[in-house]
C-alpha cells in the first residue's frame, strides 16, 4: 500500500466536484462565504497593512488583494488575505480555523488558474479533508505541545487545495505535500499578538508555493508525513500518532462529521460558550457591573490553554481572555467588533471585573467533536453583592456551532456587518448571493466583479 503522503496527495489531485456529497459542497460554500466577510472586516487592521506593504500590490497581478486593494502574485495575495481573514478572530473555528487558510488560498490560486466555482468548492474540500485527516491521527492535542494547528496543518491543507487547482499529477502532488511539510509552523505562545494571523497568512502562501515548486519539478521525500522523523512524529506531544492506517478522506468524509462552526463573536472560540452563558444571565437578571462580587467560569482544561491573557490591555490580548469574555457582556450587554478596541478594554469598569473572575477547568473533550479543544460544556456562576447566585447551567453549543447553526438571515447579518464601509447594502447582498451560489459561477471575476 502506498504511504500516507502519497495517498493524501492522490486524493487531493483526483478529487472531482461530482464526487463530493451535496452537504459537503454546502459546507464549503458556507466557509467561503463567512471567511470572505471576515476578510473584509480585517482589511483595515494593522497586521493587514503590514502584509500589504510586503505584498506591494499593483494594477497588474495574478490575484486580487483584499477585494479591491490592487493585485499581486497569488501566493502574496493569499498571504495578505489570510492574515486579514484571521486577525479579528471572526472566521470559523472548525479544525482551528480551516477557512482562514483554505479560502484565501482557493480564491487567490483559483483566480490565477482561471478556476470555476465548482473547482473552488472541490479545492476547499480537498484542503478541509487533508487538514482533518492529518490532525485526527494524533491522540493528543497539538496545543499541549505548543503547536498552532492553523500554521501547521493549514500549510498542508493549502497545498492540497493548490494541488487540486493546479491539476498536478500524483507524483508532483506528493512532492507538493512533502515540500509543504517542511514549511509548516506556528506557536501557541504567539496567541494574542500579530503573529497568530500571520500563521494563517504564511500557511496559505506556503501551500501555494509548495504546489508551484512541485509543478516546476522540485523534489522532496515521498514519505515526509509518515516517516519516523517526518512531520507527524515531530509535532506529536507523546508520539501516539497513527502513521500507517488507511485514510478516511474522501470515504468517511471528515467535512460531513465535523461541519463548520461559525463564530458569532470576534474572539477566540474557546470563549464563545462563556459569552453566550454570560449574556444569557445579563439579559435575564439585568444586573450591573457594580453588583458583581464574584464570577466562576467552568470550561475544559484544553479549551482554556489559548486563554493566556488574564489582565488584557489590548484588543488582541482581550480576544484570548476568559476574564474579558465575562466582563465585556456584563458592561456592554454585547460583544461586537466595536468593543474589541483598546479604549473599551481599558475602561475602569471592565478592568475592575477581571480580578473577580475565576476559571475552573475540567478534563475531557466534547465526545462528539474530538478534534476541538472544547470541554463537555461551559458554565458561568455570578455571585452578586447581595448574596444571590445566578447560574447559567451547563451550555454545550454556542450559537453558530454546527449543532446550533446560524440561520441564513443571521449569517447574512454578520456578512453585511463585516462588509459595511466597503460595500453598499445591495453590493453585500449581491456578493453574498453569488458566494452562496458558487457552483454556478464560471470564474472568480464573475463572483467579485
Amino acid at each position: 500500500m502506498p504511504g500516507l503522503t502519497r495517498r493524501m496527495a492522490e486524493f487531493a489531485a483526483g478529487l472531482s466536484y461530482e464526487s463530493i456529497p451535496p452537504q459537503a459542497a454546502a459546507t464549503a460554500k458556507l466557509g467561503i462565504t463567512d471567511c470572505t466577510g471576515a476578510m473584509f472586516a480585517g482589511r483595515g487592521e494593522p497586521v493587514s497593512k503590514l502584509m500589504m506593504e510586503l505584498a506591494q500590490p499593483a494594477q497588474a497581478g495574478e490575484a486580487r488583494v483584499l477585494y479591491d486593494r490592487g493585485r499581486a502574485r497569488a501566493m502574496d495575495a493569499a498571504l495578505v488575505n489570510a492574515a486579514a481573514s484571521h486577525c479579528l478572530e471572526y472566521d470559523d473555528a472548525t479544525l482551528f480555523h480551516v477557512s482562514a487558510v483554505v479560502v484565501p488560498t482557493v480564491l487567490a490560486e483559483g483566480e490565477a488558474c482561471g478556476a470555476s466555482g465548482r473547482d473552488l468548492i472541490a479545492a476547499y474540500v480537498a484542503g478541509y479533508e487533508t487538514w482533518a485527516e492529518l490532525m485526527s491521527r494524533d491522540q493528543d492535542k497539538h496545543h499541549d505541545k505548543g503547536w498552532h494547528p492553523t500554521g501547521v496543518f493549514g500549510t498542508l491543507a493549502a497545498a492540497a487545495a493548490a494541488i487540486r487547482l493546479n491539476r498536478l499529477d500524483g507524483e508532483r502532488a506528493c512532492m507538493a505535500l512533502s515540500l509543504a511539510a517542511s514549511m509548516a509552523a506556528g506557536l501557541v505562545a504567539n496567541f494574542g499578538t500579530m503573529a497568530k494571523p500571520i500563521h494563517a497568512g504564511r500557511a496559505a502562501q506556503n501551500g501555494i508555493l509548495a504546489a508551484r515548486l512541485a509543478r516546476r519539478g522540485a523534489t522532496a521525500s515521498p514519505d515526509a508525513l509518515e516517516h519516523p522523523r517526518g512531520l507527524l512524529s515531530a509535532i506529536s506531544f507523546k508520539g501516539r500518532v497513527r502513521l500507517d492506517e488507511d485514510i478516511a478522506a474522501g470515504r468517511d468524509w471528515h467535512i460531513l462529521k465535523h461541519g463548520l462552526s461559525i463564530r458569532r463573536y470576534p474572539m477566540c472560540y474557546s470563549t464563545n460558550r462563556t459569552i453566550d452563558a454570560t449574556l444569557g444571565l445579563v439579559e435575564r437578571h439585568r444586573f450591573a457591573p457594580e453588583d458583581v462580587s464574584d464570577v466562576e467560569v467552568t470550561m475544559g482544561r484544553a479549551q482554556s490553554l489559548p486563554l493566556r491573557h488574564h489582565r488584557p490591555q489590548t484588543s488582541l490580548e482581550a480576544k484570548f481572555s476568559a476574564e474579558f469574555a465575562v466582563a465585556c457582556p456584563i458592561v456592554a450587554r454585547r460583544v461586537t467588533l466595536q468593543e474589541l478596541d483598546e479604549a473599551f478594554v481599558r475602561k475602569p469598569d471592565v478592568q475592575d471585573l477581571f480580578p473577580k473572575v475565576r476559571v475552573t477547568t475540567v478534563e475531557g473533550i466534547d465526545p462528539d467533536y474530538p478534534l476541538s479543544l472544547l470541554g463537555p460544556h461551559d458554565r458561568v456562576k455570578v455571585t452578586l453583592r447581595n448574596g444571590n447566585v445566578l447560574d447559567s447551567g451547563p451550555l454545550r453549543y454556542a450559537k453558530g456551532h454546527v449543532r446550533n447553526p446560524l440561520s441564513t438571515e443571521e449569517l447574512f447579518a454578520k456578512f453585511a456587518d463585516c462588509t459595511r464601509g466597503a460595500l453598499s447594502r445591495s453590493g453585500s447582498e449581491r456578493l453574498f448571493e453569488r458566494l452562496q451560489g458558487l457552483e454556478a459561477q464560471p470564474d472568480i471575476e464573475t463572483v467579485f466583479g
